[in-house]
């Protein structure tokens, strides 16, 4: 156990004496979890959502039809239920919940004024406002074609509510994926280095044919970069609470141990390359 500490020793003197090792370690990842925080769009197509009709009249199966027809939404399933709307939620299997209200049609008609209801999950916050003007659009067309040329008589009002993200900030959504980016990015990449820079110097002969078993030899190598990838860890988490106002609502010791486990998996990859 001496003999491997000695080795983990001298892996830490290779990577403290690179200043490219070190700016790759630790100044890679936090330029990243930067651009990708503040900067990083996508866009939607083909969003599962689901429709909650009380009303059931022609008003609203047309502007069902127009949102069944358009490339940006895929109705998953007309339901009545509340509580399973919550849990397609929470399983993250929708996107969007459409919930048009009883006597839709009715009130449309007599009182020139109706009302539904536009429900997304905020916690993509870029998705969901992508989603809700998608929505908004589709039944202000359905209004102008009601309406003909004429003033608009009649409005649809869509009342949106963002859930888990109402403020719709993007660092939440893109920084856990940046971390699992980063992490592998890192530990392949080094720990693959590591072992190709012993073999190009002519060093690697010289570490199998000396007095201690090769596993550990490949095994000291790794250790450092998990002690490092645990401080990058750390690092993100804490610029990610600080800097981006992402909070961490669970264990901190089970956030540590899952990057542990990803890192040392990340780290077998890279010894295999």
């Amino acid at each position: 156990m001496k003999q491997f500490a000695i080795f983990v020793k001298k892996e830490f003197f290779h990577v403290l004496r690179d200043r490219r090792t070190l700016l790759i370690l630790i100044g890679m990842p936090i330029a990243q979890i930067l651009i990708f925080g503040f900067a990083l769009t996508n866009e939607v197509k083909n969003a599962q959502i689901i429709v909650v009709d009380h009303a059931r009249d022609n008003a609203s199966q047309h502007i069902i039809n127009r949102i069944a027809a358009s490339n940006y939404f895929e109705i998953r399933a007309d339901v009545m239920e509340r509580d399973r709307m919550e849990k397609e939620f929470r399983a993250g299997s929708i996107k969007l919940d459409l919930i048009f209200p009883t006597n839709f049609e009715n009130d449309l008609v007599h009182q020139r004024h109706a009302q539904v209801q536009v429900i997304a999950d905020a916690s993509d916050p870029n998705s969901a406002t992508t989603l809700t003007n998608y929505i908004s659009a589709i039944i202000r067309d359905y209004q102008v074609e009601l309406s003909g040329q004429m003033p608009l008589p009649y409005q649809i009002t869509p009342q949106i509510r963002m859930l888990y993200n109402p403020q719709l900030r993007g660092a939440p959504n893109f920084v856990p994926g940046v971390i699992a980016l980063v992490l592998m990015l890192v530990s392949v990449m080094m720990t693959a280095i590591s072992i190709v820079k012993e073999k190009e110097t002519g060093t690697m002969e010289v570490l199998l044919v000396s007095p201690f078993k090769p596993v550990w030899v490949i095994l000291s190598k790794t250790v450092p970069y998990l002690l490092l990838s645990l401080v990058n860890v750390l690092s993100i988490v804490l610029m990610s609470v600080f800097v981006l106002q992402v909070p961490v609502e669970g264990s901190w010791l089970l956030l540590f141990a899952e990057s542990a486990l990803f890192i040392i998996t990340c780290l077998t990859l890279g010894i295999f390359i």
